[in-house]
């Protein structure tokens, strides 16, 4: 005849009445032995948690939705120019659409009609997140204008002068009606890529106009340069 096992015994957390020590529940007053003992909540209470916390997981982002008003908080960072062409990146770190206002410069150096153009209309709208946005920098400088200025800015790059001031402004429009304005400040060496840039621009247009703005400021054709005989550029 095979040896009895002997069956190990303990006593209930809950009753103290003995039950075999692998137990998970007890065989008298149905309490759990192991981790969930020590949750103070009968099957039905952690059920009706359960359920609860459900409810909640589910209907909580429509209540917040109801209660709350979205509104962006976006901003203009990370300038880059290149030439004629600046990008920034916006950011909005809020929940509902920002959009892009004026762009204008301000500063010693470039007139204020010179143009700072959206290549795509469609990015002045800002939406949560971040996007690039890029401009074309179109001054009203035409090519001898442009190539002279380049040359001036050369001239401050190696004697360590300062450029003029010369700032990009933006305008931004949050949803809720407030704005800010931010401006980024153009140095010596990107001005210089800028007006030689734009005297390369104004070189292969044929038709000149205050849109393309390299009509400059109407420089007299016998003081335009080069010519045939001009070997530097005519001080302005």
């Amino acid at each position: 005849m095979a040896d009895d096992v002997e069956t190990q015994i303990t006593l209930c957390k809950q009753c103290k009445n003995e039950i075999p020590i692998e137990a998970k529940i007890c065989t008298k007053c149905n309490s759990y032995q192991n981790w969930r003992s020590f949750i103070p909540f009968s099957n039905t209470a952690l059920a009706l948690i359960t359920a609860l916390v459900s409810v909640v997981g589910i209907a909580g982002p429509a209540l917040y939705k109801v209660v709350h008003t979205p509104r962006s908080e976006a901003s203009i960072s990370m300038p880059s120019v290149d030439g004629t062409t600046l990008r920034v990146v916006a950011i909005n770190r809020g929940d509902a659409p920002a959009s892009l206002g004026r762009v204008w410069v301000d500063g010693e150096l470039l007139a204020g009609s010179t143009k700072i153009k959206l290549q795509n209309d469609s990015d002045a709208i800002i939406p949560p997140g971040s996007k690039l946005l890029t401009f074309d920098i179109v001054p009203l400088l035409d090519e001898n204008d442009s190539y002279s200025s380049s040359l001036q800015m050369l001239t401050f790059a190696t004697t360590n002068k300062p450029a003029p001031r010369t700032e990009i402004r933006f305008q931004v429009l949050q949803s809720d009606g407030r704005f800010a304005i931010q401006a980024i400040s153009l140095d010596v060496e990107q001005l210089f890529h800028l007006f030689r840039a734009n005297a390369d621009r104004c070189s292969a247009i044929k038709t000149l106009n205050f849109e393309n703005g390299c009509i400059g400021i109407g420089t007299p054709k016998e003081a335009q340069f080069p010519t045939s005989s001009d070997k530097k550029p005519k001080s302005r």
